[in-house]
């Protein structure tokens, strides 16, 4: 053991010597010393992780903040000097990162030596430190603080006067706005064709490490299977880089191919090959996002650190669980049939290991969109207890936040909870589409914001521009404002992304008959079911298409009733989408005593889309019936302005 511990102190002795040589040139990192001690990447990584229980790069940065450390002491020179002798390029991040690791800020050094070096662990204080310390005066060490606190002033005036000006040359005030990411989803080399779900989560996770990274604008290609090509997507969105790899699973054994493109040039930055255990996947993600951010010269801060080198389980099994639940969740595909799997998924992940913060909140999710009514599958308080659980092992976590305010506007019509929520889970991620889309429709159906509604949902598509729901969503809302011509724009989107879905004709059924285009109507469902050989099983086109000319869309919406009551017997036996989507056609068809109807048990079942029917216009025609504005009061929803 004393040998093998021997020659670890000796390879990091040849890192450390390695990294004195280099310690002012700020572009020396991974890559490089891995180069210089003549080892890969991936087997510098392995190597340090073994012996320091770190990743490469966090090794390269505290070994820069001791030497900082030791140069503080011997008042070598300024706080901003020395932050560019040991390789910052940007004071003010060194001297985030020097309280970071250190727990003070660099004018505090010289006077905190001894514990400053108990803590980090390097060696004892040097005695005419400690001495020095001992006889240190109250009124010098008052004088140091006040002193450390006008350089950071001063370097912070510095720095913001610098990126004001347009001919400065500090990478870091300068403000990139090309650096956007297209994340492919990683090829499958294994034999094994179910290995698929693994490669996709790999691509996704090493997607939410990069979206912490605020410089860097990351956009995936999402689980849909999207008609668009990989190149159109590029070209359309503007991307800048993109991130493919592979992956091939042996048993425990992983190899894992990474290259980053610049796609406007043409050209392949680094390529990357990863053999290791299937233990080390969380690091393999870590360092990958980390290889990147120091491709492109990006800052990380020690917020965005942090979340990166974030472990979400040590237990690998349950964490491959709940990768193969996220792929079946409804909250991720908004499709229907899947859900049931991915809440096995996360149970099982959660038997495995119950600390597992994240399979909690996904559980919570599952349930909540499994488009089955949570008073039928399980109580509330059991979601909700979910949610809490997650939080309560992370409270940081922005899943069981996000959780609990989809709950609490689902099914609790909670205002106040729901909109807390969601801004909690915004402000710990600001990177979720998901949450952005929910908070969206919360403030356009319950807060009557309209303007911010907007504002959420065009961020939500910044951040995901491929995302079904988001630009749903926005042709919804285009819709509702008469902007015909926009929501067009919308649904063509939505027809390129998944054109075998409904929802873009639906949408445009609306669209052409509000503008006395009544053929083009009833041609986008004729289009839609000659498409989708399933959904029309039950759908006759030709009674369809003569019930619109006889009726218009009144007709179609009498149609779809008929057929649902004539599959499903009753009205109670219809799901939850059924259920709001049958009451809004009997609005439409001026039934009101029907709508009221059905609405009455979307009410009493807690029907988790019945939160948006105060500017749903499907129910326009009810906004004057009394029982429809008490059923608004109930909810707490308030009358219309």
């Amino acid at each position: 053991m004393s040998e093998e511990l021997s020659m670890d102190q000796v390879f990091i002795k040849k890192l450390n010597d390695i990294l004195e040589v280099n310690i002012e040139n700020e572009h020396f990192g991974v890559k490089e010393l891995a180069e210089a001690i003549g080892l890969s990447r991936s087997q510098l990584h392995r190597k340090i992780q073994k012996i320091k229980g770190k990743s490469s790069s966090r090794f390269i940065r505290e070994y820069r903040l001791h030497k900082a450390m030791e140069m503080l002491q011997n008042d070598v020179t300024t706080a901003s000097e020395i932050a560019y002798r040991v390789g910052f390029s940007s004071p003010t991040y060194f001297n985030t990162s020097f309280r970071k690791c250190f727990g003070y800020p660099p004018g505090e050094a010289k006077h905190r030596a001894v514990e400053a070096m108990d803590k980090v662990g390097i060696s004892s204080a040097p005695q005419d430190i400690i001495l020095a310390k001992k006889n240190m005066s109250q009124k010098k060490i008052i004088l140091s603080t006040l002193l450390g606190f006008i350089l950071i002033v001063t370097i912070s005036y510095f720095l913001y006067s610098r990126s004001n000006d347009k001919k400065t040359t500090d990478a870091t005030a300068i403000i990139v706005k090309d650096k956007s990411i297209l994340v492919l989803p990683f090829k499958n080399l294994s034999y094994n064709k179910e290995n698929q779900n693994f490669a996709d989560g790999l691509a996704e996770s090493i997607q939410n490490h990069l979206n912490k990274i605020k410089e860097l604008k990351i956009i995936s290609e999402t689980i849909l299977e999207t008609e668009k090509t990989t190149s159109k997507i590029v070209k359309e969105l503007d991307i800048t880089y993109l991130l493919e790899g592979s992956v091939q699973q042996n048993g425990d054994e992983l190899r894992i191919n990474a290259k980053l493109i610049d796609v406007k040039k043409d050209y392949q930055i680094w390529s990357e090959t990863y053999d290791y255990n299937l233990k080390s996947i969380f690091l393999i993600q870590s360092e990958i996002a980390n290889l990147i951010a120091a491709e492109l010269k990006m800052v990380i801060s020690p917020s965005e650190i942090g979340p990166m080198e974030k472990m979400p389980t040590k237990n690998i099994e349950a964490y491959n669980l709940y990768k193969k639940g996220i792929h079946f969740s409804n909250f991720k595909t908004h499709s229907h049939g899947e859900g049931d799997k991915s809440i096995r998924y996360f149970k099982q992940a959660i038997e495995k290991d119950p600390e597992f913060a994240l399979a909690y909140a996904a559980l919570a999710n599952a349930y909540i969109f499994s488009h089955k009514n949570l008073y039928v599958i399980d109580s509330v308080k059991f979601v909700e207890k979910l949610a809490l659980k997650s939080i309560a092992l992370d409270n940081d976590l922005a899943e069981g936040h996000a959780a609990l305010g989809t709950l609490a506007c689902f099914y609790g019509w909670d205002w106040g909870k729901a909109e807390k929520e969601f801004k909690l889970a915004i402000l710990l991620d600001p990177n979720n589409a998901t949450t952005h889309i929910y908070y969206s429709q919360f403030l356009f159906s319950v807060k009557d914001h309209f303007d911010e509604a907007r504002k959420q949902i065009e961020i939500a598509i910044d951040l995901d521009p491929l995302s079904y729901m988001a630009i749903t969503k926005s042709a919804y809302y285009y819709l509702y404002s008469g902007n015909y011509n926009e929501a067009l724009i919308e649904t063509a989107k939505l027809k390129e992304i998944n054109k075998y879905n409904m929802y873009s004709y639906w949408l445009n059924l609306h669209i052409y008959k509000a503008q006395g285009k009544d053929d083009i109507a009833i041609a986008e469902l004729a289009d839609y079911y000659t498409l989708s050989s399933e959904s029309s099983k039950n759908i006759d086109l030709d009674s369809l298409k003569m019930t619109f000319r006889k009726n218009g869309i009144r007709g179609i919406h009498k149609y779809y009733n008929e057929n649902n009551i004539r599959i499903f017997s009753t009205p109670s036996n219809l799901d939850d989408f059924i259920l709001y989507s049958d009451a809004g056609g009997y609005a439409h068809m001026g039934n009101n005593k029907k709508a009221l109807e059905y609405l009455e048990i979307a009410y009493k079942r807690r029907c988790n889309k019945l939160y948006e029917i105060k500017y749903d216009p499907k129910f326009v025609n009810l906004r004057s019936d009394p029982k429809f504005l008490a059923l608004l009061d109930k909810m707490r929803l308030g009358g219309y302005k």
